[in-house]
């Protein structure tokens, strides 16, 4: 009785703690079984496999097709955040100023392709990239090309694949930080003098780069994990690392190998957010000066 009294951080019971301990209790073991054990499995098979040692890392970092699959996951994650930020920052800032209908109406746009199926939207853009495709029948007809392009396979089509399926994770961050903002600050620039442009850049633009934060982080992170899209659109010149994980633990049965490759991806994956985290931390504050 006298232990629960005592008053634990924050002043509240250690009672409270042991309650919050007994629900966290379910979900833990659940991570704990099915993500964290896997996951050991994977790196300790990398190392262990088929003698202890860093033989398959070796040959990640040191065969050319592995060091390429591994760079070009990097810079594809690159480019389709950037352009994911490009296109949806001013369509995030005309929905965060809407109000009623359009409002919903844009929301049912950023919304309705998250339920299609990320397989089928590739396709389509097969469809459309092909040799005999849309693309290239608008091409002709409009008389821009004379002979039809080779599009597909290619870097092009799996960038708008890409940046087709991640641009929602890009807006709807956005929203959420623009909506947060008191346009108050706006109008009080206004009435001080301020240029529309100043006040974009002075007021709004730093206020909205946490949501800007959280869409580059959640493109960028999930962009690198990408598989559907660049096994359709990319081909084998254009192979980003899943798609080679999936091929060598399946086709080759080289699990050691593939399982090195996933974790030379987690750990690369992992490193590039907490520098990206330590960056923003750092800037976020002097911007808001």
């Amino acid at each position: 009785m006298a232990e629960a009294a005592t008053p634990g951080p924050g002043g509240r019971p250690w009672t409270l703690y042991r309650g919050y301990a007994v629900l966290l209790l379910p979900p833990g073991l659940f991570l704990a079984v099915f993500f964290l054990w896997p996951l050991i499995r994977v790196v300790l098979r990398s190392l262990l496999e088929p003698h202890p040692g860093l033989a398959n890392y070796g040959r990640v970092f040191g065969e050319a097709a592995f060091a390429r699959a591994l760079s070009n996951t990097i810079e594809t994650a690159g480019v389709v955040t950037v352009l994911c930020l490009v296109i949806a920052y001013p369509l995030a800032y005309a929905i965060a100023r809407a109000d009623g209908r359009r409002l919903k109406l844009f929301m049912i746009f950023v919304l309705v392709p998250l339920w299609t199926s990320a397989v089928i939207r590739s396709f389509g853009w097969m469809i459309v990239f092909q040799r005999q495709g849309v693309l290239n029948d608008l091409l002709l007809a409009l008389g821009i090309t004379h002979s039809r392009l080779t599009l597909l396979p290619g870097s092009l089509a799996v960038h708008v694949g890409m940046v087709h399926i991640m641009l929602p994770f890009m807006i709807l961050p956005l929203i959420a930080g623009m909506r947060g903002i008191d346009l108050n600050l706006m109008r009080a620039a206004d009435v001080l003098g301020a240029p529309p442009r100043r006040r974009f850049l002075e007021i709004f633009l730093p206020l909205s780069l946490p949501g800007v934060s959280a869409g580059v982080a959640l493109v960028f992170m999930t962009s690198l994990g990408f598989f559907i899209t660049p096994a359709l659109l990319g081909g084998a010149r254009h192979t980003m690392a899943a798609v080679l994980i999936e091929e060598e633990a399946n086709v080759q049965l080289d699990w050691p190998l593939a399982s090195a490759l996933a974790t030379t991806l987690l750990i690369v994956t992992t490193v590039l957010y907490l520098v990206y985290l330590r960056l923003m931390r750092r800037s976020l504050p002097l911007i808001g000066r």
